[in-house]
Formats: C-alpha cells, sequence, structure tokens
C-alpha cells in the first residue's frame, strides 16, 4: 500500500522565499484530500495535479494562508464543471467565514450562485471522520486562540500521517504526533521564540518527546530558510513528493 504525499506550499503567511501558503496533497487507493489550502495554493494545485480529484479539503485553522484558497477553489471548480461532490472539515466557523471571504472577494458569485457539485462542510475533531477516502481527527494545539487552532491525524492507506498546522510547542502537540509514520510539523523560525510558532531549535530540545518516525518541516519562515544547510531534521521544498 502507497500513500503519495505532495507538499504544494511549505511557506508562511508571507510566502518567504518565494514559497506558497500552507497546502499539502495526500493521495493513495481511493482516497485524495489536501490538508490546508492556503490563499496561493489553487496555482500550485493546478502546477501538479487536476484539482478535479481532490475529493475533499481538511483545514488546521482559520489564517487566511491555511484557509484563504478555499474560495478560488470552489469557483475554479464550479466554472470547471466538476460533478463530483467535495467535502471540507476544519474548524467550527470554517463554513461562514469561507464563504465571507468569498462574498469578499467576488460578491457577483458567492451568495447569488448555488454550487452545483455536492458541496458539504464539516467540523473536525478529536473523534475520527471520513474525509477524502482518509480518517481524519482534529487535536487542539497552542497558536492564535482566535483562529481556532488544530493539528490534523489522517489515517490513510495503512499510514497515519500527522500534521501541525501552526502551533507552538505543548502536550497537546506531542498528541498530534504520537505513533504517526510521517509527522510534518512547522518550523516558522530557527531559533527565535514566538508566542504562536515553532522553531527548529524547540523541535531539537524536544525531539526524543515526540512519538513519530519520519519527521519533516514545512511552514518554513526567512530565518529558517537561511539554515537549511544546519537543519538535522529533513526540510520540505514546494512541489516535493513523498512517498509511504
Amino acid at each position: 500500500m502507497t500513500v503519495k504525499v505532495r507538499f504544494l506550499g511549505t511557506g508562511n503567511a508571507f510566502a518567504d522565499g518565494g514559497r506558497s501558503h500552507a497546502c499539502i496533497h495526500l493521495e493513495s487507493t481511493g482516497a485524495s484530500l489536501l490538508l490546508d489550502c492556503g490563499g496561493s495554493s489553487l496555482p500550485a494545485i493546478k502546477k501538479f495535479l487536476d484539482p478535479a480529484t481532490i475529493q475533499a479539503i481538511a483545514i488546521s485553522h482559520l489564517h487566511g494562508d491555511h484557509f484563504g484558497g478555499v474560495p478560488y477553489f470552489l469557483m475554479e471548480q464550479y466554472f470547471a464543471g466538476r460533478k463530483a461532490p467535495l467535502a471540507i472539515g476544519g474548524p467550527r466557523e470554517l463554513q461562514q467565514r469561507a464563504t465571507k471571504a468569498g462574498e469578499a472577494l467576488y460578491k457577483d458569485f458567492f451568495g447569488k450562485i448555488t454550487i452545483d457539485y455536492g458541496l458539504s462542510f464539516i467540523t473536525l475533531k478529536e473523534a475520527p471522520v471520513s474525509l477524502g477516502g482518509a480518517e481524519v481527527s482534529a487535536l487542539p494545539v497552542k497558536h492564535v486562540a482566535e483562529s481556532d487552532p488544530h493539528g490534523l491525524r489522517v489515517k490513510i492507506d495503512g499510514k497515519l500521517i500527522a500534521y501541525s498546522g501552526d502551533a507552538r510547542f505543548s502536550d497537546e502537540l506531542i498528541a498530534v504526533a504520537k505513533g504517526a509514520d510521517l509527522f510534518i510539523c512547522e518550523s516558522t523560525n530557527f531559533s527565535k521564540s514566538d508566542p504562536a510558532h515553532l522553531s527548529y531549535a524547540e523541535l531539537i530540545a524536544n525531539r526524543a518527546k515526540l512519538d513519530c518516525g519520519r519527521m519533516i518541516l514545512t511552514h518554513l519562515g526567512a530565518e529558517t530558510q537561511a539554515h537549511l544547510a544546519d537543519l538535522e531534521i529533513e526540510a520540505a521544498q514546494d512541489g516535493l513528493l513523498l512517498t509511504l
């Protein structure tokens, strides 16, 4: 059984280094879903795959570099003639916030045109739900409280993939990573302390607490990118494809 993990966007909110916003594609037999869909995700998606093949999107939290691409994705698929249903899971206010963002961007579309390809929103919680051919659960993490931050755990084709979303180090993050075959973890900073984000230095200091197999860094800010040669943990780049 094979799971393909494509890093479509590995940057932070400010697209440091020209990296695209957070977006990761998971694919296996009968499953195809995105982890996050940041504001700049649609061009990155189209570079590597047909958006129509994506069955679902799982959103970690409500910051634009993680869910801001949803309105563009929904509208593009409408005009592309999508027929397959699309499920979007995430925090409690995801549907409301995505709808408001869409109306702000394209008032002539959102709120006036009915999306007819079977769009559904669900709130992700600790109990796993079926999403895009995988089982997805969401555990709260420490970040900016107003964004309703969660780490995601995805069981897909016999593998467990964990994703930090945006988070600072905490016991909650340890729970997200526990038992994962692959832990995709943010490392916005290299050594700088940040109340909302992780640094590489913190991850190295606490690596033994993270009960996971392979670990790969994403959401890389300028400071981390300046130290890529110094990293002892694998770092992703836009377009990277892993096979598990």
